[in-house]
């Protein structure tokens, strides 16, 4: 499901992008520089930013690039929202009891601590993201603008539902994940409705969490969510496993192809020895 999540991204990238050179591996290392970081700005606020350069880079002009990234946002809150009240019509009570269970345990005394933490590392990234926001100015992006717009229309109805119907393909194999983990434990306490309402909140809960990766908050609300019906040491087993899988692989993909990426950039800019003292014979000669 993280394979299938990753090469849908990257598809529905190069179907925003019509018109360029951009291929399916460079889809994939422009989304996995966006994973990389999201996954340690606050807000997931670094993330479309590192895209947009990648792009750059890879030679899509700035209008496209700004309107496949401003079309994708769309898409992908449209759809969440869709999602979100569908779940809430199917699976309302659910929803109920696990905010209740959930602000119970923010009250005991056990979690106190935890939650003090979780507001100071909130606080803290409040400052650092307005402080992100503030020094980069969106330089050269305004007279883009019309021209990104002008892209963006120029994608077609075809193009926005196919991509449209990809987000929802990709939402789905990643909201998944965390159930097919919880399904391999022996538990009968676990309700499968919970457990599906429970992955969709703590992976799009992220987007409107000030913290990087929502650190914090969704370790109490996955503690929360699985209280009761499974044991300390498993709880942490199952959280630790689905953050391999939504958060760290994709993320330690990004930092190793932008590690290779510089690597390849600094052995193009650096001349070999054969190469040198070719080239100082050849100016001794003249």
């Amino acid at each position: 499901m993280f394979a299938a999540d990753v090469a849908i991204r990257a598809v529905r990238l190069r179907v925003l992008a019509p018109g360029t050179t951009l291929t399916l591996g460079q889809a994939i290392a422009v989304n996995a520089y966006g994973d990389a970081a999201s996954a340690v700005t606050p807000a997931r606020a670094g993330g479309n930013p590192a895209r947009f350069v990648a792009l750059l880079r890879d030679g899509v002009s700035a209008p496209r690039a700004l309107a496949a990234l401003a079309t994708e946002l769309l898409i992908d809150w449209v759809l969440l929202a869709a999602a979100a009240v569908v779940l809430l019509m199917a699976w309302g009570e659910t929803a109920a009891t696990g905010a209740r269970r959930l602000a119970g345990l923010a009250a005991s005394p056990h979690a106190r601590v935890l939650v003090v933490a979780v507001l100071v590392l909130a606080a803290a990234s409040v400052v650092a993201l307005r402080w992100y926001r503030r020094g980069r100015p969106a330089q050269g992006l305004a007279a883009s603008l019309a021209d990104a717009w002008r892209a963006a229309r120029d994608l077609g109805w075809q193009r926005v539902s196919g991509s449209a119907a990809l987000t929802g393909v990709s939402m789905i194999a990643r909201t998944a994940i965390l159930p097919v983990l919880a399904a391999g434990l022996s538990s009968p306490g676990l309700d499968p409705r919970a457990v599906v309402v429970g992955s969709f909140a703590l992976l799009y809960g992220q987007l409107v969490l000030p913290t990087p990766a929502g650190a914090g908050g969704v370790e109490l609300g996955f503690v929360g969510g699985f209280a009761g019906a499974l044991g300390p040491a498993a709880v942490a087993e199952l959280l630790l496993t689905w953050r391999i899988y939504t958060l760290i692989l994709g993320a330690g993909l990004g930092a190793l192809l932008l590690a290779r990426a510089a690597i390849v950039r600094r052995a193009a800019k650096t001349p070999s020895p054969y190469e040198s003292s070719s080239s100082v014979n050849v100016r001794s000669q003249l």
